[in-house]
């Protein structure tokens, strides 16, 4: 494997929105037809970090093997931020409920979020070494 030794970027940060683009185009589409609660099944979504990982295991240009396992799980880290975000966003701003669960509702967001950061990582991470095990045994 040729590369740096410092991160690639490209994987942790592109890899990610690239992988978030298709979850976001269908909230807002499915938004956009009136049904805003789709939103709601954001961790169902958390499974999109399973191709984070292995699409920074197979493009990293990083020369190791732990270097590549962290650029995974941080990926994963950003994709679940995204999607925490955007849940919070159309929860508070599309979904409609009175004032007074408001709160609740972004306690909610910012609970899956803090949920979805350390799931994407770890899935993101669990894909990134069932690949390299997979390549090693090949």
């Amino acid at each position: 494997m040729t590369g740096s030794s410092t991160w690639d970027l490209r994987s942790v940060l592109v890899t990610p929105a690239t992988q978030f683009l298709p979850w976001l185009a269908a909230v807002v589409l499915v938004t956009w037809a009136g049904y805003p609660g789709v939103v709601c099944v954001t961790p169902l979504a958390w499974l999109i970090a399973a191709r984070v990982g292995l699409l920074v295991m197979s493009n990293s240009t990083s020369q190791t093997l732990r270097r590549r396992y962290e650029e995974a799980a941080v990926a994963g880290c950003v994709l679940g931020l995204l999607q925490g975000l955007l849940l919070i966003g159309v929860m508070l701003l599309l979904l409609p409920m009175p004032d007074s669960e408001r709160s609740q509702s972004l306690l909610f967001g910012v609970i899956l979020t803090l949920a979805g950061v350390p799931a994407g990582a770890a899935s993101s991470l669990l894909t990134a070494w069932l690949v390299a095990h997979r390549l090693d045994r090949s």
